[in-house]
């Protein structure tokens, strides 16, 4: 007769289950793209959505809507209760959409990011306010050209990819601002054979016809804000990791470069 499989102890079980569920919470964890910004209070919240059960121009609008109010711990009242009720960490729906994100109480090393996301997002409104002119005026020359040669609304195109870098990209920069006032003459001029603009990321098409790094979704690594190699998730599509092999291996070398320096 064949030997038979003993069962596993109960405890065991159990000890796995728990392990599994922790596993499952850090990796929904993972999926979440999280930006700080400081509110009026004077609290910084980490404001958070996940391509599961949102979409990122929800997220940007939303987070737009948020500088001139309090943090939900101070808000006089949430889905009628009291913000001192509310725990650290909780799920919102706006109202009239069918999408949830997320909101906690940002760690102290990300007050200092809040304050300067918060500061540009009101220069930003400040100068939408003013019209369209004061917003392609405050664009960088070369990227301002680029956009009135290539999109149908420049100003607004402008305004859509402030709102991209500040709110989904943590204030990265795919190209910096000196790059994008001196564009170089050949990128001006609008070409079939290049990404076609007009989405939420017009300086991903730049970026593309510079030969910049780009993902398999077609999104600049800087759309990817996570950490490196650890589940970077696209800041406006379903893309949840930086796929381009020349960025995967140089960010290997950082890392190996890194721990050879720790360990000397």
């Amino acid at each position: 007769m064949g030997r038979t499989k003993k069962n596993k102890p109960r405890h065991k079980l159990r000890g796995l289950h728990i392990a599994s569920q922790r596993q499952g919470a850090r990796a929904r964890a993972a999926q979440i793209a999280w930006t700080p910004l400081k509110q009026t209070c004077g609290c910084v919240v980490d404001w958070g959505w996940s391509s599961q059960t949102a979409d990122p121009l929800t997220f940007r609008d939303w987070c737009a809507s948020r500088l001139d109010v309090p943090c939900p711990w101070h808000a006089p009242s949430l889905a009628g209760v009291s913000g001192a009720d509310l725990p650290d960490d909780v799920v919102i729906q706006p109202h009239g959409t069918g999408v949830l994100l997320h909101a906690r109480k940002a760690a102290a090393d990300r007050h200092e990011l809040g304050g300067e996301l918060a500061s540009r997002l009101a220069h930003l409104k400040e100068t939408a306010e003013r019209g369209t002119q004061a917003l392609l005026d405050d664009a960088p020359t070369g990227f301002r050209n680029w956009l009135i040669a290539n999109t149908p609304d420049p100003a607004q195109a402008w305004l859509d990819h402030e709102l991209t870098e500040i709110l989904l990209n943590q204030g990265r920069s795919a190209l910096t601002r000196e790059m994008l006032e001196h564009l170089p003459e050949h990128l001006l001029t609008p070409s079939s054979s290049r990404p076609q603009p007009g989405t939420a990321c017009d300086v991903c098409s730049v970026s593309a016809a510079a030969g910049g790094i780009l993902c398999s979704c077609g999104h600049d690594w800087s759309c990817h804000p996570g950490e490196v190699l650890q589940g970077e998730p696209c800041s406006h599509c379903p893309c949840t990791n930086m796929d381009h092999a020349w960025a995967i291996e140089q960010a290997h070398r950082a890392i190996a470069r890194g721990r050879e320096g720790a360990s000397q």
